[in-house]
């Protein structure tokens, strides 16, 4: 693709992008994403510079840049670094974090607070559904979390969490949404664990607990249920940054091996140029994913994008027999909810 030729550009949206900061992390969680790291490495500043002038070059700027990792505290310095540069040039962009939230002090909440970032933290429920599989986790660490949770909520940070469902915790979902609830949080997304042997009847078991805690109202009111209401437009992309300095498609490629996060990543790491067919493979298998369907929920979305990861792969990489399923059931679930909320408020029986 000719770069200096602006009329050669494909056009596209960007909705969410990530940046995963480091490969490093304070824990070594049994489902983590992050499958294949190579001796703890990091992204560089040139690395998202050419990220912002990709988005500059195509007059394209996500509405949610996410800061991740590894442990994006672990390099906090480069992380506000980054901030305050995307603060400054992507400005209807909002910025958010996904952090385990083990390492926040007093000085970080007050830089999170100037520009205004929300945090995502990883907690499972209760010390014992997280600690099992939150490798290097202890109950003073636990506490430490717990603490800095409430401290970032008191202070008036935006927080929520995702809530990370292992096939031997379901039974434990509902007791782990009232701990979560009860510290203060607002907002969980409940998130089949993707990597885990989940079977048949341990599928009917989560769906089974979801609906318990949907038919809950004030269990309800916690769920993350925002990017199921709201439809994504066919033709919006997310982006992945990832170490040292791959650009995929979205969250779900970060669990690529190395050597196909090389042979897929979008752009020519040196200029920032986009590879032209590696775009249209994207742009081609994503329009035979979304089936000519013009909207879609973002959880289904997702489960199109996990798709694309097995079939990049040649190989049923990931188990999306089972992770798709529970998350489209949560989706119809939202769906329906919003619905049956929307009748019962014009009627007034909500």
């Amino acid at each position: 693709m000719d770069g200096n030729n602006q009329n050669s550009l494909p056009q596209f949206n960007v909705h969410y992008t990530w940046i995963y900061l480091t490969e490093r992390c304070n824990l070594q969680c049994e489902y983590c994403f992050y499958r294949h790291r190579s001796g703890g490495r990091g992204i560089s500043q040139e690395a998202v510079e050419r990220l912002f002038c990709l988005f500059d070059r195509h007059q394209t700027y996500p509405l949610t840049l996410i800061f991740s990792g590894g442990e994006a505290f672990l390099v906090k310095n480069r992380m506000f670094q980054i901030m305050s540069e995307a603060r400054r040039r992507l400005q209807k962009t909002s910025l958010h974090v996904q952090t385990n939230g083990l390492l926040i002090d007093k000085s970080d909440i007050k830089t999170l607070l100037d520009l205004h970032v929300s945090l995502e933290f990883g907690i499972d429920g209760l010390f014992e559904q997280t600690q099992r599989h939150r490798w290097g986790l202890k109950a003073t660490s636990f506490s430490r979390l717990i603490d800095n949770i409430q401290r970032c909520l008191q202070s008036g940070v935006s927080c929520g969490c995702t809530m990370t469902v292992h096939p031997s915790e379901v039974e434990y979902m509902e007791d782990g949404l009232r701990f979560l609830q009860s510290i203060g949080l607002h907002q969980v997304d409940i998130t089949p664990a993707a990597f885990e042997p989940w079977t048949p009847p341990k599928v009917e078991d989560f769906k089974r607990a979801y609906l318990s805690i949907i038919r809950q109202k004030d269990l309800r009111r916690l769920l993350y249920t925002q990017e199921d209401i709201k439809k994504v437009r066919f033709g919006w992309l997310d982006l992945s940054l990832h170490p040292p300095g791959y650009l995929l498609g979205g969250d779900p490629f970060l669990c690529l091996p190395e050597e196909k996060r090389k042979e897929f990543s979008l752009w020519n790491e040196k200029t920032g140029l986009l590879k032209k067919d590696m775009y249209n493979y994207y742009k081609e298998g994503l329009r035979d994913i979304w089936r000519e369907e013009e909207r879609l929920s973002y959880r289904e979305q997702v489960c199109r994008n996990f798709e694309l990861v097995n079939r990049m792969m040649g190989k049923a990489y990931i188990n999306t027999w089972a992770i798709n399923d529970m998350l489209r059931y949560q989706c119809r679930v939202h769906q329906k909810l919003w619905s049956y909320m929307s009748v019962s408020e014009n009627t007034g029986h909500a």
